[in-house]
């Protein structure tokens, strides 16, 4: 049986928007505030990469 090949791309894809819509709905209910979204933004862009690389280094 052949093994299947993540889509890394789908993948950093898929958790960059469904950061961004936590972060929209964390800021709409007030949870987050609009000067902590950099820091917020950028470690949601730090965790993609990071799952990214998880996903590709897979064997």
């Amino acid at each position: 049986m052949r093994k299947i090949k993540p889509d890394v791309p789908g993948i950093i894809a898929g958790t960059v928007l469904s950061g961004g819509a936590t972060i929209w709905i964390l800021n709409d209910n007030g949870v987050v505030q609009t000067d902590d979204l950099g820091l917020t933004a950028a470690l949601l862009l730090v965790a993609a990469g990071i799952i990214g690389l998880a996903a590709s280094h897979r064997s």
